[in-house]
């Protein structure tokens, strides 16, 4: 019985090889730009954007994101740059 059964079952004197985990790159610089409705005033103070408009107020906090807010064209256009983001980071872009 054993004997037969005894080459089949024994190891390989190679060692076992690996392959190497690839990680996920991280994007350098990522930039959006949003066009402001007129008629909605948005406010951006330490990554916190406040947007008022006709139905309401919406406040919305980005500190958990390595992410820079700011107004352009005189309180037109919203920029929003991010650095060094995984891509599900980006995805909030």
């Amino acid at each position: 019985f054993g004997s037969s059964l005894a080459p089949a079952l024994s190891r390989s004197s190679t060692p076992e090889v690996r392959s190497p985990r690839i990680a996920a790159m991280k994007t350098l610089a990522q930039e959006e730009s949003i066009k402001v409705p007129k008629g909605i005033k948005i406010s951006i103070k330490s990554k916190i954007v406040e947007v008022e408009g006709k139905h309401g107020k919406l406040k919305r906090d980005f500190k958990h994101l390595p992410i820079e807010l700011y107004l352009a064209n005189s309180g037109h256009e919203v920029r929003a740059k991010m650095y060094f983001a995984k891509s599900k980071q980006l995805s909030m872009l």
